[in-house]
């Protein structure tokens, strides 16, 4: 079982918005990954009406919500029984479909400029464990560049809802404003 400190090495490359969402998940981790698995890639938005976190690893797609207060709600995806990956990305924020025989679970609210990144990476793992792609996949969430206005208002808007639902105070949230304007 990984510790959170070999997680959190995984994890290195995602932004600080991504890791801010999902840090309770992130705690959350070393309890929930089996022995050889390795974190690839991470996107957060609001899954079955809670903030949750999408982890992809070496073995399966990963659904993390950490509840406010208390619980924990887990749901994985191994990834020869994903049939497909759908995305969406709207004015600010992105959607992800996981589709399975009999089963879909979607994550909205997701941060746009990573939606896509995250579902193409998804594609390629599935497409190359099924025997259909022979290509290296590529790491998710690979660092971004300069963030366009849109991306950052929805970074900021998503700051703001935290900050109103009591998950950030006042200094985590300026602290991550700075970083984003």
């Amino acid at each position: 079982m990984p510790t959170i400190e070999q997680i959190k090495s995984q994890l290195s490359h995602i932004s600080g918005v991504e890791s801010l969402f999902g840090r309770k998940e992130i705690k959350e981790l070393p309890s929930i990954l089996w022995d050889d698995e390795i974190v690839e890639g991470m996107i957060t938005g609001t899954y079955h009406n809670g903030i949750a976190a999408l982890f992809a690893t070496n073995k399966r797609l990963i659904f993390v919500d950490k509840g406010l207060i208390f619980g924990l709600k887990v749901e994985d995806f191994p990834y020869d029984k994903v049939t497909s990956v759908q995305y969406e990305t709207g004015i600010l924020m992105g959607k992800i479909t996981i589709f399975t025989s009999g089963n879909k679970a979607v994550l909205k609210d997701a941060d746009k400029a990573l939606t896509k990144v995250f579902a193409e990476s998804v594609r390629a793992k599935i497409n190359n464990i099924n025997g259909n792609i022979t290509t290296k996949v590529q790491p998710i969430n690979t660092p971004q560049t300069e963030l366009s206005m849109d991306e950052k208002l929805n970074q900021l808007e998503r700051l703001q809802k935290l900050r109103d639902s009591g998950i950030l105070t006042d200094d985590e949230l300026s602290i991550q404003k700075s970083k984003i304007l």
